[in-house]
């Protein structure tokens, strides 16, 4: 029995971790196999596939490819069997079957599976960034945040910087308090601070809410309407109207619509 190293060849149209991943796993099953994993990646054009065999030739070994071109198949298919080139075509079985069962044709995109896991991970990021970074926590790192929402109490920064991090944005949000100047990072960083506003007669209703569900937080004018526009006045001013951050009234607007909005501010 040849009892030495083995080259297995991991042809792919994206990264190869799928198969890489796959490979692997199948190997544990061979205790004491001297195994040799070459990765061949962004193999998407004849001119590469060629190359390929001609690389396999040459050092020998095993291919295993996911190609989602049924093209590339199955010239690859083709190739190996006139090469004598013993070959597992992890993605063709799969996808044919699929596409009978499902009955539909496969968009043969390159790169779907690292783009899928490399968006969760960026969600996932930016969710544990903005809880990090509610309500005026751990201020003195916002600065890497994508997008900063600045303004009063109860006017719905948490809620939209939870909707804004399931898109994969990081985000800090900071209240404003009448005549207390804002932490100097939102000074710093104006492009990327949005400004929230509000009626004062609606605010005065979520904060008489709030106090019904959780108590009087014992703020001086927490619910008076005219200390209520005084606070929406100082918002104003601090944002100068709009000229150094962008001024956005969330008044009977959904979550959805704000974050719409505040991605295509920011995305420009």
């Amino acid at each position: 029995m040849d009892t030495g190293k083995k080259i297995v060849w991991i042809v792919s149209d994206g990264t190869g971790r799928t198969a890489s991943q796959l490979i692997k796993a199948a190997s544990y099953q061979f205790e004491g196999a001297d195994i040799e994993y070459r990765i061949m990646k962004e193999v998407t054009t004849e001119k590469k596939i060629f190359e390929v065999i001609d690389r396999v030739k040459e050092e020998s070994g095993m291919v295993v490819y996911t190609l989602v071109s049924k093209t590339n198949r199955r010239l690859m298919h083709r190739l190996t069997v006139e090469n004598h080139i013993l070959s597992v075509d992890l993605f063709g079985p799969l996808i044919s079957t699929m596409e009978k069962f499902l009955q539909k044709v496969p968009r043969e995109l390159p790169g779907l599976t690292y783009k899928m896991n490399r968006d969760y991970f960026r969600m996932v990021d930016a969710v544990e960034f903005t809880i990090k970074h509610d309500d005026g926590a751990s201020v003195q790192t916002a600065q890497n945040a994508d997008i900063i929402l600045v303004g009063p109490s109860r006017v719905g920064k948490t809620p939209l910087s939870v909707y804004l991090a399931y898109s994969g944005w990081k985000v800090a949000n900071i209240p404003i308090i009448k005549n207390i100047e804002p932490p100097e990072i939102v000074n710093k960083n104006p492009l990327k601070v949005f400004c929230l506003i509000i009626d004062p007669v609606l605010l005065q209703k979520r904060r008489m809410d709030r106090i019904k569900k959780l108590g009087d937080p014992k703020v001086n004018g927490y619910t008076d309407v005219k200390s209520i526009t005084e606070e929406i006045e100082y918002c104003k001013k601090l944002a100068d109207y709009g000229k150094k951050w962008v001024l956005i009234d969330v008044s009977y607007r959904t979550v959805e619509d704000l974050a719409k909005e505040i991605i295509q501010l920011v995305s420009l």
